[in-house]
């Protein structure tokens, strides 16, 4: 018995040492993927600015500096609580409706309350083609380490889709012309 004891104690060792391995090789994979984002745009000297929309009603700003850098972004200083004039003011390069919790498809229903807010056709971002609806059901606002990852290479692929194809427009992203 304490033979099978000791057997079952070491399988149990030996099998937290393997999966600990696996998280560290998923840990360098998704370094990887990162450091493979920051060495394309290690020389873009201009990033364009990004305002990303989490809410419509109340209106309520995703901003996460560190993600969107990373992607090659530079986000639109935001005041807290949200105000629509922040957007305007600022005239983003790129805006991304991401609600928190809406796939592509629910968020299309509700972008009628964005397009209804004043100044919306004359922003930058609308003019030249850079409005976009993204996936805020399965990216952005889960914190696995994967998931940040992932949004990290779809919002890379969204900013600078010359350099990136990574394979998450349509299902994770769609750019929305009016």
């Amino acid at each position: 018995m304490t033979f099978c004891n000791y057997s079952s104690s070491k399988k149990s060792a030996h099998l937290h040492i393997r999966i600990s391995a696996h998280q560290m090789e998923l840990t360098e994979e998704l370094q990887e993927r990162i450091d493979l984002i920051k060495h394309k745009l290690k020389f873009i000297e201009q990033k364009p600015t990004v305002a990303c929309i989490e809410g419509l009603d109340p209106l309520m700003f995703w901003q996460d500096d560190e993600l969107l850098n990373i992607a090659g972004g530079a986000a639109v200083p935001m005041l807290s609580p949200a105000d629509w004039n922040t957007i305007t003011q600022n005239d983003p390069d790129i805006m991304i409706v991401m609600l928190r919790g809406y796939t592509i498809e629910q968020s299309m229903k509700h972008i009628d309350h964005l397009l209804q807010l004043p100044g919306f056709v004359n922003l930058k971002a609308v003019k030249n083609n850079r409005l976009y609806i993204a996936n805020g059901s399965k990216y952005f606002f889960d914190n696995p380490s994967e998931n940040k990852v992932n949004s990290i290479e779809l919002l890379a692929e969204i900013i600078n889709p010359k350099q990136f194809i990574f394979g998450y427009e349509d299902e994770g992203w769609i750019k929305f012309s009016i």
